[in-house]
């Protein structure tokens, strides 16, 4: 094996959120040699890369959640670093759809909690006014948030990329973190590459980041993940797209009401118009991107409801993501872990785990939440 390296800042992850905390440290630590490891070949091919690529409000979750606060804090970040470096996105609004009674109690419950957030301009609209913003859409009422849009996810983590490296910081693909172990310096991270070489740094500091794999990296360090409630339960998503026939008959996000577990499989719509239906919420053993495509009748059933010209051949099997869950189905809700690891004899050490949804929205503010926590 290699004599060790040294550097500065290890952050574990080229996802959105690693990239992200490195294009800030970047910038925050002038000086400091920061690389990103990512056992993959490019950039965002998990998570990050497989989502709606929706800039939420945060409308949904109780206001003391991180989820709630980064979300709100991070909605006009993303919109204006989208601005000002011509990254694509659209504020495109979203509603929230009720088409039964209780439904609509729940939009009221939905309406209180986001005011209470600080969501703004969010507002409960009557059928006739559905009809007027989106024609082609069937509810009895809806909740509407102008500041809920989409992003091209791909030129984001691209941005943050160049940016970071532009300013020193070193993305090494193809390197998979196999050991991390607490020194008298900080921490020795043990690295393969693609050639199967084995090599090590070591750092005072270093950035979990990663994903799907983020319990992995804190069981490394030597955290019980089972009882620290660090573990992470995968929970697919699947997507179908909708028959380019129907392209442009739809200018905003259309969501059903949220289930216990997810948003709901909503009207995905990208920058060109194009429209599709996700995700659903599946708990799985393993991780894998295959579509059931027996599904399409469970997207077309729920879908009808609120999109009454779809016909059931216009959906076909799209594409699938993974989200990094911290609780199985029917157990209690968890918020996201961010936490600086000093208070378990591992100062240095900042986990990030669970980060999924609103985690695009918010990749800014966790940037900044990292930042503070070091």
């Amino acid at each position: 094996m290699r004599p060790v390296d040294r550097v500065d800042i290890v952050i574990i992850g080229a996802g959105v959120i690693g990239l992200a905390v490195a294009e800030r440290l970047s910038r925050t630590k002038r000086g400091a040699e920061i690389i990103v490891l990512e056992r993959h070949d490019g950039f965002g091919r998990e998570t990050s890369s497989r989502n709606s690529e929706v800039i939420h409000a945060g409308l949904y979750y109780k206001e003391n959640l991180l989820k709630t606060k980064l979300c709100v804090q991070g909605n006009p970040m993303i919109y204006e670093l989208c601005r000002k470096e011509g990254i694509p996105h659209r504020k495109t609004g979203k509603i929230v759809l009720a088409t039964t009674q209780p439904e609509e109690q729940q939009l009221a419950e939905i309406l209180a909690q986001a005011k209470t957030n600080g969501a703004s301009g969010v507002c409960l609209i009557t059928r006739e006014e559905i009809e007027t913003m989106e024609p082609y859409v069937c509810g009895l009422s809806g909740l509407y948030s102008p500041e809920s849009g989409i992003v091209d996810s791909h030129q984001l983590m691209h941005f943050l990329e160049q940016s970071a490296e532009s300013r020193g910081a070193t993305v090494a693909y193809g390197t998979e973190v196999i050991g991390l172990e607490k020194s008298v310096e900080g921490y020795v991270v043990e690295i393969k590459d693609t050639d199967g070489e084995q090599l090590q740094l070591e750092s005072p500091v270093v950035i979990n980041c990663a994903g799907l794999w983020a319990d992995r990296i804190a069981w490394m360090a030597g955290i019980d993940v089972n009882a620290e409630g660090y573990r992470i339960f995968p929970c697919k998503g699947e997507y179908f797209s909708v028959s380019s026939r129907h392209q442009g008959k739809l200018g905003q996000l259309v969501y059903p009401t949220p289930s216990p577990i997810h948003l709901g499989a909503h009207a995905v719509l990208s920058l060109d118009d194009r429209l599709k239906i996700g995700p659903n919420a599946v708990y799985v053993d393993e991780i894998s991107y295959q579509i059931d495509p027996d599904h399409q009748k469970e997207f077309y059933q729920k879908a009808k409801r609120f999109l009454p010209f779809l016909d059931y051949e216009d959906l076909t099997p799209d594409m699938a993501g993974i989200r990094p869950k911290l609780y199985r189905q029917g157990e209690e809700f968890r918020d996201f872990i961010i936490q600086e690891e000093g208070d378990r004899g591992l100062s240095g050490l900042v986990n990030l785990v669970g980060i999924e949804s609103p985690g695009l929205t918010s990749c800014l503010a966790i940037a900044e939440t990292v930042d503070r926590l070091l």
